[in-house]
């Protein structure tokens, strides 16, 4: 675990639930922190025209991903099963569903596979906000409605500049698309300077000079939205804590293949 996600732990265990000021880097560990300690959650994500849902249940889970440009897909694993679907095609007549079998997986796997991977990225993207929004300038609660709301003011250049690039790059893009990024990633990784500087100037250009870190929160403590406005803004939204469901898709919907 990173050095000041340890203090950001000690700092939210030493703090109780309820209102009251907080820190920099407090509020932006504070989602990655209660997720761990209450991870079944319903988490709805937007970034321009890309959205994720994702509703975790134990070991069960319902994941989708609407990237746009008609690349959608959803997985749902559930009672030791897996099923896949894209939305709005047929798998066969009157099934939109295929089950994952060992013996038989579908030709598509891999593409859903991609997408629902994109909606992790997507619903944790409050992780790649945290490594800038630590190091920002912090002030609130202030009242919104019957939740709190904190905000942390951030510096991206100055942000950039201080996080830790490999850890950054692990939250935000885990999964690289095309091994060009991938070889740009792992010099970045290694050290390079040269590839640093380039990430830097990159992630300038796609947050801005200057972003904004918003957390809400109810009166238990738990996180209802996050929001970081930007040049490329983005916000989560939580909801059902500890009161989620995942069920299987209807069996008469999915087509389980054999050999």
């Amino acid at each position: 675990m990173p050095r000041y996600m340890m203090i950001v732990v000690l700092a939210l265990l030493a703090a109780s639930c309820g209102s009251g000021a907080r820190t920099a880097p407090e509020i932006a560990g504070y989602v990655e922190t209660y997720l761990q300690a209450h991870p079944d959650v319903k988490r709805v994500a937007k970034s321009g025209i890309q959205s994720a849902t994702v509703i975790i249940k134990g070991q069960d889970q319902d994941v989708f991903a609407d990237l746009g440009g008609g690349l959608r897909g959803r997985l749902i694993q559930t009672g030791g099963a897996a099923y896949m679907q894209t939305p709005g095609e047929e798998v066969a007549p009157g099934k939109t569903w295929d089950r994952i079998t060992e013996e038989h997986e579908p030709y598509n796997l891999l593409g859903v596979t991609i997408v629902t991977s994109q909606a992790m990225t997507l619903v944790n993207s409050h992780r790649v906000h945290a490594l800038l929004a630590t190091r920002g300038q912090a002030s609130g609660p202030a009242p919104d409605g019957d939740l709190d709301r904190y905000t942390v003011t951030i510096d991206v250049r100055t942000a950039l500049a201080e996080v830790d690039l490999g850890a950054f790059l692990d939250a935000y893009d885990p999964l690289p698309f095309t091994q060009d990024t991938g070889n740009e990633y792992a010099m970045v990784r290694a050290g390079d300077k040269v590839a640093q500087a380039r990430l830097r100037e990159k992630l300038l250009k796609e947050f801005g000079p200057r972003a904004t870190y918003e957390l809400w929160l109810d009166d238990q403590g738990r996180p209802v939205r996050q929001r970081l406005t930007a040049k490329t803004p983005a916000e989560v939204t939580f909801s059902q804590w500890g009161d989620t469901t995942v069920t299987a898709p209807p069996a008469d919907q999915v087509r389980v293949l054999t050999k």
